[in-house]
């Protein structure tokens, strides 16, 4: 309900969006944007085994619009806590877009920080796993493993292949410094270093209503934001329209049946909430562009109902189908 709730408020070619939603007898149903190209984590590690990971132009490039996407949903008062490689996907032309906000939260109107343990373990902010109250600053340290990992093909707090419980990685996170692998140039190594901050006030982020801040670094000298805002900035890769980008055809799409369970009328009237239906953002700019709404919406003299709308006498024995 809540990924829902969120979905239907955004509007950003960065953040997959909600087309409709609705139920069925078995199961709850959101139809959101077509992502052929996979997900980046299949990207890093799959694509080319032996050489896993991207170029600096490649990662910079999907930082970039993963940066554009957290800022609107940080605009909106909403915390993502759950961005990595798998919940970034790619359409068929090689953009990205941030997927699955089942663990996102909005703030309230009066509320600046929020208390509450979520995310997925080696990508949590250090003030979340300490249980302290925590903003938006959680979502830039997510980024800057992220983009750790796609520059090293492995995460800052753990080596390739290494298992590490979750008691150690809490630790790492907090405590222990990041090492660099030698590929890192400065530029790459300082964006990093700037987003895995330890401490809040040092880390780059969500300032003053937008991350201009993190645009302004020389990471991000190649690119063009107004480009890259537009959608004509051209992607570095573009997914091969053949290919299925997953190891599973199961990874393909994201299922789940409870079985044998009886609803009560308490769970149909929370489920019916689910089913009530979404207009998404763009379709009603396309109702617009096209002159449905126009068509739909035309008043008679003082915004009264125009004469074809108007109920027949009551005398009238005509029939309305």
């Amino acid at each position: 309900m809540v990924e829902k709730r969120i979905l239907a408020r955004v509007h950003s070619r960065f953040i997959v969006s909600l087309a409709y939603a609705f139920q069925t007898k078995s199961e709850l149903c959101l139809v959101m944007t077509i992502m052929n190209g996979g997900d980046l984590r299949y990207h890093i590690y799959n694509v080319d085994e032996n050489n896993p990971g991207f170029e600096e132009d490649r990662a910079c490039y999907y930082a970039a619009q993963i940066i554009n996407g957290m800022e609107h949903l940080h605009q909106k008062r909403i915390i993502y806590r759950d961005l990595k490689p798998e919940n970034v996907l790619l359409d068929n032309e090689g953009n990205v877009r941030i997927s699955d906000l089942g663990l996102a939260v909005e703030l309230k109107e009066d509320q600046f920080k929020i208390k509450g343990y979520a995310g997925t373990p080696g990508f949590m902010a250090p003030e979340l796993l300490k249980g302290e109250e925590y903003d938006y600053s959680v979502d830039y340290f997510t980024l800057g493993v992220t983009l750790f990992e796609m520059l090293a093909a492995k995460g800052p707090f753990r080596s390739r292949g290494e298992k590490v419980d979750n008691k150690e990685l809490k630790k790492r996170i907090i405590k222990e410094p990041v090492t660099y692998p030698e590929k890192f140039r400065e530029n790459a190594k300082s964006v990093c270093e700037g987003l895995l901050a330890k401490e809040v006030d040092n880390r780059l982020g969500f300032k003053n209503g937008s991350c201009d801040g993190i645009r302004a670094h020389a990471f991000f000298r190649s690119i063009n934001w107004r480009k890259l805002e537009a959608g004509i900035l051209p992607p570095p890769f573009v997914p091969d329209s053949r290919t299925v980008y997953a190891k599973n055809l199961a990874d393909v799409g994201a299922f789940s049946s409870v079985r044998g369970v009886t609803l009560e009328h308490k769970d149909k009237t929370f489920y019916n909430e689910f089913a009530s239906g979404n207009v998404s953002i763009p379709w009603q700019e396309e109702m617009i562009e096209m002159g449905v709404f126009g068509e739909l919406n035309v008043w008679g003299p003082g915004g009264g109902v125009p004469a074809d709308l108007e109920q027949p006498p009551k005398s009238s024995t005509c029939c309305l189908s």
